[in-house]
């Protein structure tokens, strides 16, 4: 008799055991699931037991949902984490981007179909071993240490995408580019970086403003990221915003979402991780199921779309 295929670990989060206690109902002839009504309760389970997908509420007392996420991604990193939210706590939802690496935002109240095919889709990824991609803490160290040379020698030869409005700014990441040989290309609209991404492969990292016209830089930025799924990006804006931070891991997977003026100490921080994820991504191809991104709509998709493909083609 043929073993059955192991069932995924799917562990739901909320303080209300009512909720814990409807997902389990809904998801338990699917996966093995496992319930918990607190951050502290979720983490003995995470370290007793291998977890594929981490489904956790925000709003819980003494641990908030992103906050759990942030800790979960170090202590377990191969687990896939989701965060469940009624309410557009924005610095948390701003937080879970930048710490917690969130794979989608789920609003509540959730629709079944929906969280079932999201749920597939990070048990499938959850397969991908990360156990080689270098931590964040380890590539930090290296920028303020004094070897940061070492820095400059890994992020040689690698190219970075630039679509920022402001003089400052742009001067800003100029210098940043040239004091680490790296080179740039500088875009002032969608389709020029829509064209420099897809036909210029040494492009590893992305730096995107979140300019007045938020819709198109969010379509801009889902439509390179299924045009190279390698890519990083990192978002810009003056003000955060909730629902544009859910869109940007919904639909975009940014990898981090950074406030302007820019802090110039985090921002080296981030495009040194940001060149680390792009080199794992290269090497290890099927790790980009991690990152999948769900496909925008409208008509200004299906226009950049036939742009996106028009230069893949040419590319190749």
């Amino acid at each position: 008799m043929l073993n059955s295929p192991r069932k995924y670990t799917v562990l739901f989060v909320d303080d209300e055991p009512r909720i814990t206690s409807a997902l389990k109902a809904i998801f338990r002839r699917e996966y093995a699931v496992l319930t918990a009504n607190s951050g502290a309760q979720a983490l003995q389970i995470m370290d007793s037991n291998t977890v594929d997908v981490l489904v956790s509420d925000q709003r819980m007392p003494n641990m908030l949902g992103h906050q759990l996420l942030a800790k979960a991604s170090k202590r377990h990193p191969q687990t896939m984490r989701i965060l469940l939210t009624g309410f557009m706590d924005k610095q948390a939802i701003v937080d879970s981007i930048n710490d917690g690496e969130v794979y989608r935002f789920i609003n509540k109240p959730w629709k079944n179909d929906a969280m079932r095919e999201v749920i597939a889709e990070a048990a499938l990824a959850s397969e991908v071993d990360v156990a080689s991609t270098p931590s964040e803490t380890e590539n930090s160290s290296a920028l303020t240490s004094p070897t940061s040379a070492d820095t400059v020698r890994r992020i040689r030869d690698q190219a970075l995408l630039m679509m920022e409005q402001k003089q400052e700014i742009r001067h800003q990441i100029r210098r940043f580019c040239s004091d680490h040989d790296i080179m740039i290309y500088g875009t002032q609209s969608i389709q020029q970086a829509v064209a420099a991404a897809t036909s210029r492969d040494a492009i590893g990292v992305a730096v995107i403003e979140l300019s007045d016209n938020t819709a198109a830089a969010l379509q801009t930025i889902s439509l390179l990221k299924q045009a190279r799924p390698e890519l990083i990006t990192i978002a810009l804006t003056e003000d955060y915003d909730a629902a544009t931070a859910v869109d940007l891991i919904n639909h975009g997977q940014v990898f981090k979402y950074l406030a302007k003026p820019l802090d110039i100490g985090r921002f080296q921080s981030a495009i040194e991780n940001a060149f680390t994820r792009h080199r794992f991504l290269k090497t290890q191809p099927v790790a980009k199921q991690r990152y999948r991104v769900q496909k925008p709509t409208g008509r200004l998709a299906s226009g950049l779309q036939e742009l996106v493909n028009k230069f893949l083609t040419t590319a190749h």
